[in-house]
């Protein structure tokens, strides 16, 4: 394992200090959600809550010599969408988290990849996902690799043809065991063999996996 990063579940001010006690870099998550527009709010609100958290984060980040990535927004990002305003919305909140991931210094940016199983025709749902990516790289360079996260997907082969299909190496998979166990019909262990080299990022946490009688929802209980 080349490295360890303690993400900071939105409570940033906790992490940091167990990141500093114990020479452990960080995932950024606070940004996950403060990027997205909530109802009732207006740009300009939004605009002014980034930028306040960021000054606070960067001033904290600037004077600490370890790895560093920034976990995306994840409500409603299906970057396979078919809706052109979805689209936008979409494009708009990942464009500014990468914005956000570069003034911070982080070489990953994690983003999940949003598909839920049945709520689109699937092969449909890669390709647009496909061109979405490759869309969004157009005009970055490679400071940061792009880590697309599993989440309810059945199994890994949406990522494998996504990952090979954008064919760039700034795009890899972050594999979250916790995940696969919970949503998925595939071992962990299979999730790992097949998506092999595609894998530039890992997200540790447990639970139970599926319980029956229990809603799926509930499954991903994040013991650790």
């Amino acid at each position: 394992m080349k490295e360890i990063r303690l993400c900071d579940d939105s409570s940033f001010d906790e992490t940091i200090g167990r990141c500093n006690d114990n020479s452990l870099g960080i995932e950024v998550q606070i940004f996950a959600d403060s990027i997205t527009r909530k109802i009732g709010e207006t740009e300009e609100a939004v605009d002014s809550r980034i930028e306040a958290e960021l000054l606070k984060v960067k001033a904290v980040l600037d004077g600490m010599n370890c790895g560093k990535s920034l976990h995306a927004p994840h409500a409603g990002v299906e970057t396979g969408t078919k809706d052109y305003y979805d689209y936008k919305k979409i494009m708009k909140y990942l464009n500014t988290a990468y914005q956000v991931a570069s003034k911070l210094g982080c070489s990953e940016m994690v983003v999940h990849n949003g598909y839920k199983v049945g709520t689109y025709y699937y092969p449909k749902y890669i390709e647009r996902s496909i061109n979405f990516w490759k869309d969004f790289l157009k005009d970055k360079d490679d400071s940061i690799t792009v880590c697309i996260e599993n989440q309810f997907e059945s199994d890994s082969e949406l990522l494998i043809n996504l990952i090979d299909e954008v064919n760039d190496p700034r795009v890899k998979c972050c594999l979250d065991i916790g995940h696969a166990n919970a949503n998925s019909n595939m071992s962990v262990e299979d999730w790992i063999k097949t998506l092999g080299d595609r894998i530039g990022y890992l997200h540790l946490h447990n639970n139970h996996g599926k319980v029956v009688g229990r809603p799926s929802f509930k499954n991903d209980e994040h013991f650790i």
